[in-house]
């Protein structure tokens, strides 16, 4: 018995050893593979110096304490605690001598300091070059080996995109793109991302096996649905995709037999057999499919069998987009809004741990019943580190209570826990204030300020008037900092206050997701564009469950919207059952939208109204173009064509569809774009075509690592310069040596090709940081032997030791930077 219990365990010792292993090995690996780097660099260094005659006293792996390390000759070689670095130490490379406060230089003529110029320069560069041509190594081995990469060939391209405009088609194989060969889609991504802002893109592409002329596009910089910030250069291109399903959306239920799961390939859908040639466009169709779908599936138990061939539903991810762009709270169907639900969990977060899942919709929080996702991110975010009560409706219809933590975000928007909100239009004077703060946590950092529920912010900081957006953006971004406010009471005094905004909470989960098939309704919003909404004209509660329109039972919210659409221009008797159990109808307005007005649904493409792509508007940032396509300039571009008849739309019925024209009289009603502000997604994921990327010899595996050496090197440079300079590229996007360690460790897991190739990246990268033009690290010292040599004499010690300083200043504080990033990103 006794031997049975030790053995059970030290079964169980040795399976949780076993865990542990698979956790760590990958990040070991890496840590190894970043440490092999860092020695070849220093190799370089050390070994041009041994060639030069200099002395060198210390060969170290890492920084801090040695941990091992042994002396062979006059040099000492080390391995030190801190293995996210290394150097080489000279003879004549000396620190501060505590009582002069001077550099000093031995006269020995195997000094550093005494070598000519030229040796000094291939001393300093041999660390570059060491990391390039390690890069280049590994790049060699890696295409010996082969890897897969998706193919540089486009397979759709959106119509009314730029690359549409400029004369791209399906089929055509990229070949350079600004000069530069392109071997894989993956260089045409980032050739496109980094390419100078608003200057067109030079492609030169194979079509039907000849070189066409070059290509010109101007790209669009920004994607208007989910942002006004700007994102990514864009030309309406995609590459080749397989029908194999190989991730699942959270709306997907496995258990099913009907649902799709990973592995299966679509064969058919909406009877149009799908093929290798046609995957792109039919997958882009899945959303809009009323048809049937089949996939064919294996049986997981008999493989060696024949699949089978199944019919399937995909329902499509539901998602809607606010009315009002500078107002979270403003997403709903005609002020219908639904209610969240998760789609995200971080195994590691809060809402986990809380017994949160993915797909769980949320019908109370923080003693809110049938709260908005906005409402939820403003409990989450004001309540770090204080228990929220919950109760979440679980996927397969479980109704769960508990309680979760918010945790401090220090990366998040901070808080002040207090709402501030547009002032309605119809209360808002000529020049006045046109953001209110409307409600007030008790004891809060805005109560502590004085701040209280309607009062007008008359001045944010340096902005007069400010829109709520630019109140809740000045005090999100100053955590830590003073935010001042001038206010105006209700009584009409003006007040001045400080106040001071923290760190918001976060729960590691993302709840955007609609809970389409609840068709419940959380707060009503009141106004959409200034005039009262259908649903609070027609008195709809929070909470209530719609169950008809004009007696045709609806259970889903796409339901609904298809009920509205088929309906639109008149008023239906919409049915629900109010939290109190009663059954209720009531007149329901259904206002036109464009997309009604043209007898098209959400997929619809908007491609010009009255001539014009794009409209000019008035923004809180100043004057903003807008493209028609996307709500928003379909709103502001009806709304100063309001009273216009017969004006001239150009559409698709759906993205690939071809172009239609259709004529449409502008009222007041149909300004807002409500079905517009509807978007369905695939819930399903498949593979993207790809090749083996293959030297067919040692020879031609060289030239592609030459290649790839070259495009890594040249990609640092041109990312930076787009960080500094265009800000196109967020800073906040770099990782340090903790976050390298974390991204390889995860690679490590998928194989070691593709390890090797993460590891020739870094060698790259390493080879570029290093010789930047800064003091302290290689290309500083590189720019001092350069004007000595212009100069015939060395820059002043004065001099270079001020610049070092100022180096090693600005090298601890990068590195503190993105170590501390890496950190936020890592455990929050």
């Amino acid at each position: 018995m006794h031997s049975l219990l030790m053995l059970a365990q030290t079964s169980g010792v040795f399976d949780l050893a076993l865990t542990v292993w698979s956790t760590v090995w990958p990040y070991l690996v890496m840590l190894l593979g970043f440490s092999v780097i860092v020695f070849v660099h220093e190799l370089g260094h050390f070994a041009v110096a041994k060639w030069a005659g200099v002395r060198v006293e210390t060969f170290a792996v890492g920084f801090g304490r040695e941990i091992a390390g042994f002396t062979r000759g006059e040099t000492r070689y080390s391995f030190n605690i801190l293995p996210l670095g290394g150097y080489v130490k000279m003879l004549g490379q000396e620190d501060f001598d505590d009582k002069s406060n001077e550099l000093r230089f031995k006269d020995d003529p195997r000094s550093f300091i005494n070598k000519p110029v030229g040796h000094r320069m291939a001393i300093v560069s041999a660390g570059v070059i060491m990391n390039t041509l390690f890069a280049g190594l590994l790049f060699v081995i890696v295409f010996l080996m082969g890897m897969d990469a998706i193919t540089p060939r486009i397979a759709l391209v959106e119509p009314d995109s730029p690359g549409e405009k400029a004369g791209l088609l399906p089929g055509d194989l990229v070949r350079k793109i600004n000069g530069e060969k392109i071997r894989e889609f993956s260089e045409i991504r980032f050739a496109i991302l980094l390419s100078a802002p608003h200057e067109p893109i030079k492609f030169i592409v194979e079509r039907g096996g000849e070189v066409q002329d070059p290509i010109y596009i101007k790209p669009e910089y920004r994607i208007p649905e989910t942002t006004r910030d700007v994102q990514r250069q864009i030309v309406g291109i995609a590459p080749g995709i397989t029908r194999e399903i190989v991730a699942l959306g959270p709306e997907i239920d496995t258990s099913k037999p009907d649902q799709p799961h990973v592995g299966d390939v679509l064969v058919e859908v909406d009877g149009v057999p799908a093929t290798d040639d046609n995957a792109n466009e039919i997958f882009n169709t899945l959303v809009y499919s009323h048809g049937d779908i089949y996939v064919e599936r294996k049986d997981p138990k008999h493989p060696e069998a024949s699949p089978q061939r199944v019919r399937v539903q995909i329902p499509p991810v539901l998602s809607i987009y606010p009315s009002d762009s500078q107002d979270a709270v403003s997403v709903s169907v005609l002020g219908l809004t639904p209610l969240p639900r998760f789609g995200r969990i971080d195994p590691k977060g809060r809402a986990h741990l809380a017994g949160i899942g993915v797909g769980d919709t949320i019908l109370k929080w923080d003693d809110l019943p049938y709260p908005t996702m906005a409402a939820v991110a403003r409990a989450i975010r004001d309540r770090a580190e204080w228990d929220i009560p919950f109760r979440v409706r679980k996927p397969d219809g479980r109704i769960i209570d508990g309680f979760v933590r918010p945790k401090r975000n220090k990366r998040g928007a901070a808080t002040v826990e207090a709402m501030c909100r547009s002032v309605e239009a119809s209360a808002r004077q000529p020049d006045g204030p046109n953001a209110q703060f409307v409600s007030v946590r008790s004891g809060a950092e805005a109560s502590v300020a004085g701040i209280e529920a309607g009062d007008l912010v008359v001045r944010c900081n340096q902005i007069d008037n400010p829109t709520s957006a630019s109140v809740n953006r000045e005090i999100g971004g100053a955590n830590g900092l003073p935010v001042s406010l001038t206010l105006r009471k209700r009584d009409g005094r003006i007040v001045e206050t400080v106040v001071h905004p923290k760190a918001p909470g976060t729960i590691d989960a993302t709840f955007t997701l609609v809970a389409d098939d609840l068709l419940q309704t959380g707060e009503i919003v009141a106004t959409i564009n200034g005039q009262p909404s259908s649903a609070a004209q027609a008195g709809i509660p929070t909470g209530a469950k719609i169950t008809a329109i004009n007696d045709i039972a609806v259970a889903r919210w796409r339901d609904m919207i298809a009920a509205f659409q088929k309906n639109a221009g008149t008023t239906v008797q919409l049915s629900y059952v109010d939290s109190a159990k009663e059954k209720r109808v009531v007149p329901f307005r259904v206002p036109h939208s464009l997309h009604t007005l043209l007898g098209v649904g959400p997929e619809a493409r908007i491609v010009r109204i009255d001539g014009r792509e794009t409209v000019t508007t008035k923004t809180p940032r100043g004057p903003e173009t807008l493209s028609v396509r996307y709500h928003e300039g379909t709103r502001a571009i009806l709304t100063d064509l309001i009273g216009n008849t017969n004006v001239v739309v150009e559409y698709r019925e759906n993205p690939l569809s071809p172009l239609k024209t259709k004529t449409v009289d502008v009222t007041p009603e149909m300004v807002d774009p409500w079905v517009g502000r509807i978007a369905f997604t695939p819930n399903i994921d498949v593979a993207e075509q790809t090749k083996l990327l293959k030297g067919e010899n040692a020879l031609d595996a060289l030239n592609i690592g030459i290649h790839k050496t070259y495009y890594f090197i040249t990609m640092v440079y041109r990312t930076m310069q787009r960080m500094i300079f265009s800000r196109s590229v967020s800073v906040e996007q770099m990782s340090g040596p903790l976050g390298i360690i974390d991204i390889g460790g995860q690679i490590a897991r998928t194989g070691l090709v593709q390890f090797l190739f993460f590891l020739a990246m870094i060698s790259a990268n390493l080879a570029v940081i290093n010789f930047l033009p800064l003091p302290i690290v290689d290309g500083g010292l590189m720019v001092f032997l350069i004007i000595e040599k212009i100069k015939g004499s060395p820059v002043s010690l004065r001099i270079q030791v001020a610049t070092q300083m100022i180096g090693l200043f600005l090298i601890v504080g990068a590195f503190l930077f993105v170590t501390y990033q890496d950190a936020l990103r890592l455990w929050g």
